[in-house]
């Protein structure tokens, strides 16, 4: 009697089917995120491109239109680069470039998602307290008839705005790292009283130059004001997305992050955006706020 050849046991057979569609559907999860990251990229440039048509024409005017969103824009109450007002007064430019610069600070000294000790959390505090007491009483020198402890100026509104901007940043790169990487790291980027110290020398240059620096330079960082706040809302509404979307601490890197980061993009210009036209249709003018 013949012998039989042998067989391939039952499971064996099962694993080649298996094993060939696996990379189809491992090559699946990439495509998917092309496709969502092209539609939110043609979005945002959408998005980009009514803020643009919108705004008034000139390099400035469209710039200043991207701080209508967020400040009132009293020119009395702002700095001057050449005979260009900036797109923000002078405590959100002060604002903004600190937390621009705070996060920049955060950025290079890796994913740390601690936030910083509480001695250095009671300073900021303080710095934040200024800030808001500041702004209180400079509304109240414009909007009530009473007088006021003292008499604020352009340089204490720049001041006090940079003490909030790295209060902001202070906060919002913890809780970026501690929300999107699966590779943070334990510790805190401002986790001593120098690095506090640097930071904020740091930002006593850049007020310098903003208020008595060279025109060039002014110009520069009226730019960098303006731009900082898509950045700040940007970052904001990424770590609201993967909260939202169930995806926390799930990105080992930014090229893996750039459909939540575009997701971000398209709502801080929605938002820039939408302020924008509800300001306008409420005004009827560009022009600053009358308060």
């Amino acid at each position: 009697m013949a012998e039989e050849s042998p067989r391939l046991p039952e499971p064996d057979r099962q694993l080649k089917p298996a094993n060939s569609a696996q990379p189809a559907a491992s090559a699946s999860v990439p495509k998917k995120e092309r496709v969502w990251f092209l539609a939110l990229g043609f979005s945002a440039v959408l998005l980009g491109a009514g803020l643009y048509l919108l705004a008034p024409q000139g390099f400035w005017p469209r710039l200043s239109a991207i701080g209508y969103a967020v400040c009132h824009q009293i020119p009395e109450r702002s700095f001057f680069a050449h005979t260009h007002q900036f797109p923000l007064c002078a405590r959100c430019t002060g604002m903004y470039l600190g937390a621009l610069l705070s996060l920049f600070f955060h950025l290079l000294r890796g994913r740390q998602r601690k936030f910083a000790p509480p001695a250095l959390l009671v300073i900021l505090g303080l710095l934040f307290m200024a800030f808001a007491l500041d702004g209180l009483n400079s509304f109240a020198q414009a909007a009530i008839p009473l007088s006021t402890p003292y008499q604020t100026t352009n340089l204490l509104r720049l001041i006090t705005g940079f003490g909030a901007g790295i209060c902001i940043g202070a906060v919002l790169a913890p809780v970026f790292n501690q929300s999107v990487w699966s590779n943070s790291k334990p510790g805190a980027a401002l986790e001593s009283l120098p690095h506090l110290l640097g930071l904020l020398g740091a930002a006593a240059l850049l007020g310098w130059a903003v208020y008595s620096g060279p025109e060039w330079l002014k110009a520069v960082l009226a730019v960098l004001s303006a731009l900082a706040v898509p950045l700040v809302l940007t970052l904001a509404y990424t770590v609201l997305g993967v909260m939202l979307l169930g995806r926390a601490n799930q990105y080992k890197n930014w090229r893996e992050l750039r459909v939540p980061l575009a997701l971000g993009l398209c709502a801080a210009l929605a938002q820039i955006l939408l302020l924008d036209i509800l300001r306008l249709l409420l005004t009827g003018t560009w022009a600053a706020l009358k308060l």
